[in-house]
């Protein structure tokens, strides 16, 4: 009876085992895509090189639809794409690089403050990442530049020559900022000094002409007056005094010659005096116009001032990291501040944000197509990772600092709060009135624990609950005090 039994059992397993091949294969089946569940969407690619079929459609890592169909619209890629999840107006789509060897899928952002998708809807964010092919190249160009420029450092510095020579020009150069200092902390009283004496030296001018001038008047009116008595002695008495002064009519000649010569003397004398008066010429123009005196000290208050200036100003370097905690990414900046005063500062910044600068573009396409729209408009914004730019001025108040100027590649502004000595800042800023339904706003804190070294914390996109993330990070800051001796206590490399 066993025996009879044993095909009937064997049969009844091996149907079992293929049913549940079946159903196995089913599952299998449908977890590779082909539920035919959710709806589909497309996007615009300019270049969908890697992708194909039944590609991996993901979100965070984890997949929620497939690459249904890609085809070709006029020079793009038009990709449909069906997915298992809601998503908004605001949806972004990016294609992304599984692994080196040129595997590529595609991964969504779901979006946030916009309508919902509908099937056959267009996803209109595409973000592009920078090919591996071009990245080779940059460096490639990297790699050169630096082999150039080491190799001429080589051959203008290598060896013991070379080494001399270039701690030569570092003593060089701090010499001749050491004598700059010498001379305008040294020469400030000696141009007092001149000043004073210029205008003393003008004033003894004025009064010597002065006198002068009275007593060659006087001289003037004598010599006029001895010559007329001559005259009318010699005049008056020829006839009795002939013979006795006949010996003295050379003598009388001369002297009337001398004294002719004195008075035309005199008369140009006067004339002279007169002009210098009434300030001709260049000595009556130095001594009577107050304007060079002025000049002078103008010149001298001018060059002082520009001297303080250029030795009041302060140049500030600063690096700064942050990590936002949600998105995983971190925000570097870097920062050069010119401080002519305490009070005020220009600020010029350069960051590095993993949001990148963002792009609009709007196509718009005629067609004389009875069943089709005559103008069709195709708007797309596009994501780059590229540096963002800040430039600010900036001017203190009390406790409390205000910035304005262009903050990320928009117009912006800031507030600064100091406290504890300055050691402790809170600060915020309020920037990128288009980019989003409300415009976006960062607020944090800092703390300095030593000289150069701070620490920060903050939330951004404070009105957008969306996207709105907390941060947190530290910073170095330097100024050129700082700098310099941190350059002059370096040791010298040698080559």
């Amino acid at each position: 009876m066993k025996d009879s039994m044993a095909p009937l059992k064997v049969g009844i397993v091996v149907i079992i085992s293929a049913i549940a091949m079946v159903y196995m294969l089913s599952q299998v089946q449908e977890g590779m895509g082909g539920d035919a569940q959710g709806y589909r969407v497309f996007a615009v690619f300019d270049d969908v090189g890697g992708l194909a079929e039944k590609s991996s459609v993901s979100i965070a890592g984890i997949s929620v639809g497939r690459i249904e169909k890609i085809e070709l619209a006029g020079d793009k890629a038009k990709v449909w794409i069906r997915v298992q999840t809601p998503l908004k107006s605001d949806a972004r789509i990016a294609k992304r690089q599984a692994s080196l060897l040129g595997e590529y899928f595609l991964q969504l952002t779901p979006g946030y403050t916009g309508s919902p998708l509908a099937d056959g809807d267009q996803i209109k964010f595409i973000d592009y990442d920078t090919p591996p092919a071009a990245l080779m190249n940059d460096l490639k160009g990297i790699a050169q530049n630096v082999v150039d420029i080491t190799q001429n450092l080589k051959r203008a510095l290598g060896g013991t020559e070379g080494e001399q020579r270039l701690i030569g020009i570092i003593k060089n150069f701090e010499g001749v900022a050491q004598d700059i200092r010498d001379s305008v902390s040294g020469n400030h009283e000696k141009f007092d000094a001149v000043v004073d004496n210029v205008v003393a030296v003008t004033g003894e001018a004025r009064q010597f002409t002065k006198e002068f001038r009275l007593n060659a008047r006087e001289i003037l009116g004598d010599a006029k007056y001895v010559v007329r008595s001559v005259r009318a002695i010699v005049g008056e008495n020829t006839a009795t005094v002939q013979e006795g002064f006949e010996g003295l009519k050379g003598a009388v000649g001369r002297i009337q010659r001398a004294l002719d010569k004195l008075e035309s003397t005199l008369e140009a004398t006067e004339s002279i005096t007169r002009k210098i008066d009434e300030g001709k010429g260049t000595i009556g123009k130095l001594i009577n116009d107050d304007r060079l005196a002025n000049n002078v000290n103008g010149i001298v208050e001018e060059s002082g001032d520009f001297i303080r200036k250029i030795t009041r100003l302060q140049t500030i370097v600063g690096m700064r990291s942050d990590y936002y905690a949600s998105r995983g990414t971190v925000r570097n900046a870097l920062e050069l501040r010119l401080q002519p005063k305490p009070d005020k500062y220009y600020s010029l910044q350069l960051v590095d944000d993993p949001r990148g600068a963002t792009s609009f573009m709007e196509t718009v396409t005629s067609t004389s197509a009875s069943d089709e729209d005559p103008v069709t408009r195709e708007q797309q914004t596009v994501t780059e990772d590229r540096f963002r730019l800040s430039l600010q001025f900036a001017k203190r108040f009390w406790l409390t600092t205000g910035r304005i100027g262009i903050i990320e590649n928009s117009g912006g502004l800031g507030i600064d709060l100091h406290l504890l000595g300055d050691d402790l800042e809170f600060s915020t800023d309020l920037f990128s009135f288009d980019a989003n339904l409300n415009p976006r706003q960062r607020a944090w804190g800092t703390y300095n624990f030593f000289n150069h070294l701070y620490l920060s914390a903050g939330v951004d996109e404070l009105w957008n609950s969306e996207i709105r993330d907390v941060f947190f990070g530290f910073g170095l800051r330097f100024n050129d005090d700082d700098l310099k001796t941190i350059l002059t206590t370096a040791p010298t490399p040698s080559l």
